[in-house]
């Protein structure tokens, strides 16, 4: 995919294409009183429609704002071709404070996901709640939520948390012999509605846990649920000694500064595009720390709506999820045997599925 693409704002509702199997569809709906910013970024549609969920958030720029869109309507892509699901990756992101967000400027992206007839489907993401999404299903049809999977919330959560939680036991075998956590120092970054409840899962495991987080309030419910664990100021997190660091907050976390201060053996969190650029694997696998794709382990979530889409059963769907550990398993095995990083690897399979099944298209169906 490039990531080049062709930004104006002619018209209301503008269609940016930026790639043969990708397109950039920028919002700009004008209410009453003010206008809805919104980018929907589909990366590829090889495997079918753009599963991503619907972010608000107040960015500093523009310009940072569209790199954030870009890189993570990729990263859903590589999620759903490596745990074979049958979409392409996508996100909607909503630009702006926070304390003005309304039932109209949901309902109004709602009107235009309708409008792109399928090709993006929305769920829930950072910044957005149950019912912002529930004004978003009141005027499309294309939305993930929880009555789809039998699940009174569609907050997914516990589901990714589940899918780290076993990427981390996979990797621990390989890299400690054994897959127990107990007595395992584990430094999560970010405890929000998946940080804390993979800070439940490693609990139960006796985990030794430290815990981080730009609001205050978060770090002291964790404490006041698990009076064990240890706070620990953002800026000290990274320099931690550890055995595990688990970033579950925001993206462009790891680049080469952080990698000469990180003293842990493995980095396995839920945050989408944890590393500034790819070649921060190289460097983390030259350091001897082994970093687990975040595109795999937290693939629950995009397994469950996919699934779901799909009709299939919800137990099969949690045996997928499951199966994350299997993935694991087999990506460090593999990465091994060809001494590469563990993500060069799985991006190339994940793109490899993406060109196989968007090869079939170029079969001609007879009508006979």
């Amino acid at each position: 995919m490039s990531t080049r693409y062709f930004y104006h704002f002619l018209k209301p509702l503008s269609f940016l294409f930026f790639g043969k199997n990708s397109a950039f569809f920028g919002v700009f709906q004008a209410l009453t009183g003010y206008y809805l910013n919104a980018k929907i970024p589909n990366h590829d549609s090889s495997l079918g429609p753009a599963i991503g969920g619907v972010r608000y958030w107040n960015y500093p720029s523009e310009d940072a704002l569209i790199k954030d869109a870009i890189r993570s309507a990729e990263s859903a892509s590589l999620t759903a071709a490596l745990c074979g699901c049958d979409a392409g990756g996508g996100k909607a992101i909503l630009w702006g404070d926070p304390s003005q967000k309304n039932e109209r400027m949901f309902r109004a992206l709602g009107r235009y996901i309708q409008g792109l007839g399928g090709r993006f489907i929305a769920a829930i993401d950072l910044g957005t709640t149950v019912d912002d999404i529930a004004a978003i299903q009141k005027e499309t049809e294309f939305v993930v939520c929880g009555s789809l999977i039998g699940e009174s919330e569609c907050d997914y959560s516990s589901i990714t948390a589940r899918g780290v939680y076993l990427g981390i036991k996979a990797a621990c075998k390989t890299v400690f012999g054994s897959s127990s956590l107990a007595g395992k120092k584990i430094s999560i970054q970010g405890i929000g509605k998946v940080g804390f409840s993979l800070l439940e899962l490693l609990h139960k495991e006796k985990a030794e846990l430290y815990v981080s987080d730009v609001f205050f309030e978060k770090v002291k419910a964790a404490k006041d649920a698990y009076p064990d664990v240890i706070l620990v100021k953002p800026a000290e997190l990274q320099a931690l000694e550890v055995d595990i660091f688990s970033p579950c907050a925001f993206g462009d976390v790891i680049g080469l500064e952080t990698v000469k201060k990180l003293r842990c053996k493995m980095i396995a969190g839920s945050a989408n595009n944890q590393l500034v650029s790819e070649d921060i694997a190289d460097f983390l696998d030259d350091s001897g720390i082994l970093f687990l794709p975040d595109f795999l382990i937290n693939s629950g979530e995009t397994i469950t709506i996919n699934d779901a889409l799909y009709q299939i059963p919800k137990v099969r769907s949690q045996e997928r999820v499951e199966q994350i550990y299997d993935l694991v398993e087999e990506l460090l095995l593999k990465a091994r045997e060809e001494k590469r990083p563990p993500y060069h690897i799985a991006k190339d399979n994940a793109l490899k599925r993406m060109r196989e099944i968007r090869s079939l298209k170029k079969i001609h169906l007879s009508n006979n």
